[in-house]
């Protein structure tokens, strides 16, 4: 009886050091597959990159653009509502007739760079896909980079543009939300990044002990 026990147990052995190893392979693919099932309102900070990339979508096209298009092409509307805004703030940045090109070339990548990842983004967070976290990070990085410039001429410079202590500080509020968002979405992509790293590097220590 005792010798039969012995193979059963050494069969369920052998069975668990086969097992092993596929469990091993497979188990991050399911922590990957609940975290997709998980609904974006339950994950706050994707929610906020969401709706970010989101309403950024057609501020883009729009608005932050028009310095690079042709006057024929933007509808009269979108002249005129540039211009109350303009009127309002005095926006060195918006105003089509200012040449700053070291604007504009943020606004071509804006517009061939950005703009494009708005769209990759807003899938890829609401599917709580993994794969998105390295760009998130890399996006947040060149954007936060971008951004600071514009918030330094904003602050540093209003002479030069002939703004308003109140002109300078709505545009100032205008643009931080898009250093801030950004800054939070690299933080954000920077610790889940870590995290799957460590575990990864967990799974060959445990190899190799193994």
């Amino acid at each position: 009886m005792n010798s039969f026990l012995d193979k059963v147990e050494a069969v369920l052995d052998y069975g668990n050091k086969k097992i092993e190893p596929a469990v091993n392979i497979i188990e991050p693919y399911f922590e990957s597959f609940n975290n997709e099932m998980q609904p974006i309102l339950q994950r706050p900070i994707d929610w906020i990159l969401f709706v970010y990339f989101a309403s950024h979508i057609p501020i883009t096209i729009f608005f932050d653009l028009q310095c690079l298009y042709p006057k024929w092409l933007i509808p009269q509307f979108l002249v005129q509502l540039n211009g109350s805004y303009l009127q309002l703030t005095s926006d060195p940045f918006m105003d089509t007739s200012n040449t700053i090109y070291w604007f504009k070339s943020f606004a071509l990548c804006e517009a061939f760079i950005q703009l494009p990842f708005f769209f990759v983004a807003c899938h890829a967070l609401l599917k709580n896909k993994s794969w998105i976290r390295l760009p998130l990070a890399i996006y947040g990085a060149h954007v936060m980079t971008t951004v600071i410039p514009c918030l330094a001429e904003i602050v540093f410079n209003q002479e030069m543009y002939g703004l308003s202590n109140a002109q300078r500080n709505i545009i100032f509020f205008l643009y931080f939300p898009y250093f801030l968002i950004p800054l939070v979405g690299l933080i954000d992509a920077s610790i889940r990044i870590t995290k799957r790293l460590g575990y990864v590097d967990r799974q060959l220590a445990l190899k190799k002990d193994t």
